[in-house]
């Protein structure tokens, strides 16, 4: 009976939103339910966007992508950049009451580490001292972890090697603290309203699985001077996965802001809404899966790679992406590597490779698979590709467009074969773009492996200097890009957004991060 009246309260406020929408109200649409709100293994947008307005680490990462004080007032790093010292704010409480503690984020990290959690991301934190050892079972004791609550208010974390970047690493969600006593106490679903202990700037009010989700503020959030009088007081996620409803949710006032604008979006907007656009730290790539049939061959790898235009991308999208130069978003290039084309090779080159695999002028090649990651633009695309590896190599392919999670399932099953997806960073470095493809990453698609890839990736992430660190991410990049032909860079492209006119301000960080503290509304 508990569970029946917190629905119908659920379902009641839902009603409210949607028929007598606050002013003091911002209203959302996602294409679908979070898969889990458990930070630790939390992976996709459709999750943080959530997470990273309940929650925060000890560190923010902003429009400007430096690092800034969050659950951390402060910290010291040693001569050697090898001990990291966070001293906690003493004034963040959890929306329980219970006060923030420097254990909470030596049991978050820990468990990230635990194998038993199956988190994708447990290798974010291998350069702390002993931590891969215990990922892999060849340490048991939690305590020779480089992991330490020194006090109540002081975390020590101890790095195995400097690392650049390492910073950038608590402002991950992933990182954040936790609660050991909530989730013992309720399980699998410590994680659902009622149940889960936050800290962020706003709280999980209510969640009804492919309906609705909401926030309300916190009032014991520790910085409540970002609130103003036009803070959103409540936040609405309607779960709508059909584009063309949601579309028209967002024209009918029922939704203030639509992400993920499309080209189409922009040539019917209406005069009542505006455009905002936000730089967007992804790549988009066609990648090789390289244990399946013909594509083990590089010689075809090669010949499919060097047979697609990249060129011709933008003017064939017409949604504003930019031609990729290569493997890194070029916001994070800098002036270290200038600009250049990830290819240097022709048709003769394609067709002289596929000749050399067996397969003159395509005969013989088995049809093979293209699974495309859902994007604007993706029928285009696959279009495009089709007809140029039908018509300059004899090859024929079968597209299939699909959602995150049956993408997900066709790729991990290692049986795609061809497949275009984004990576989006999680921190702004290039390690997080090169680190996707090391043999021991669980989040490598094409399940590729080379050692010498491995070495070079692994020595810049231990070099602190940037341009010592840049030669040797290139080096990589011609191994994975020009020597292997494991992916091709496809793309880059901006966030593009819709919202209403009473929205004054809105934006989107280069991390794809929605921080509602700081939307203003009119």
């Amino acid at each position: 009976m508990k569970g029946f009246l917190y629905f119908v309260k659920s379902v009641a406020v839902f009603l409210f939103f949607v028929t007598l929408a606050d002013a003091k109200d911002l209203r959302l649409r996602l294409t679908s339910d979070p898969v889990t709100l458990d930070w630790n293994l939390a992976r996709s947008s459709h999750e943080t966007h959530i997470i990273m307005n309940f929650m925060e680490g000890l560190v923010e990462v902003g429009q400007d992508l430096n690092p800034i004080p969050a659950l951390a007032l402060k910290w010291e790093i040693s001569s050697d950049n090898k001990i990291y010292t966070f001293h906690i704010r003493p004034n963040v409480v959890w929306s329980d009451g219970k006060k923030l503690s420097a254990s909470d984020f030596k049991n978050s990290w820990l468990r990230l580490l635990d194998p038993k959690s199956k988190s994708n991301y447990a290798n974010f934190l291998f350069d702390i001292e002993n931590a891969e050892e215990f990922y892999k079972g060849k340490i048991k004791n939690p305590d020779q972890v480089g992991i330490r609550a020194k006090s109540d208010l002081l975390l020590e974390v101890r790095l195995k090697n400097p690392v650049h970047y390492f910073l950038y690493l608590p402002s991950f969600w992933v990182t954040f603290p936790i609660r050991l006593d909530v989730i013992k106490k309720y399980g699998k679903n410590w994680f659902l309203p009622g149940h889960v202990v936050t800290l962020g700037p706003y709280l999980l009010d209510g969640w009804e699985k492919n309906k609705f989700i909401l926030l309300k503020k916190n009032s014991l959030y520790y910085r409540s001077e970002v609130f103003n009088a036009n803070t959103p007081e409540k936040v609405t996620f309607m779960i709508e996965p059909d584009d063309q409803k949601a579309r028209t949710l967002f024209e009918q006032s029922k939704v203030d802001v639509f992400l993920d604008a499309t080209t189409q979006d922009l040539i019917n907007k209406n005069p009542k809404t505006k455009i905002l656009q936000f730089p967007y730290l992804a790549t988009y790539y066609l990648g090789f899966q390289v244990g399946v049939g013909p594509i083990k061959d590089l010689d075809v790898r090669k010949a499919i790679a060097c047979s697609i235009d990249t060129h011709q991308i933008p003017s064939i999208l017409q949604g504003g992406q930019i031609e990729a130069t290569g493997w890194i978003p070029q916001e994070l290039l800098a002036e270290l590597q200038g600009n250049r084309m990830p290819l240097n090779c022709t048709l003769f080159d394609a067709k002289a490779s596929l000749s050399k695999a067996g397969y003159p002028e395509g005969k013989g090649f088995p049809v093979l698979n293209l699974f495309i990651e859902k994007f604007d633009g993706a029928s285009l695309l696959a279009q495009e590709i089709q007809k140029s590896l039908k018509e300059k190599l004899g090859i024929k392919i079968q597209t299939q467009i699909t959602t995150q999670t049956k993408f997900l399932k066709a790729t991990r099953s290692n049986q795609a074969g061809l497949f275009i997806t984004h990576w989006g960073a999680d921190f702004p470095d290039p390690a997080n773009f090169f680190e996707l493809f090391l043999s021991d990453n669980n989040a490598n698609l094409t399940f590729w492996k080379k050692q010498e890839y491995d070495q070079k990736v692994k020595a810049a992430r231990q070099t602190l200097q940037q341009k010592e660190r840049f030669v040797l991410f290139d080096e990589a990049e011609k191994i994975l890009i020009q020597k292997e032909f494991v992916i091709l860079p496809l793309f880059y492209r901006k966030n593009t957004v819709l919202v209403h006119d009473h929205i004054k301000s809105f934006s989107v960080t280069p991390l794809n991060y929605l921080f509602f503290k700081n939307v203003v509304l009119n």
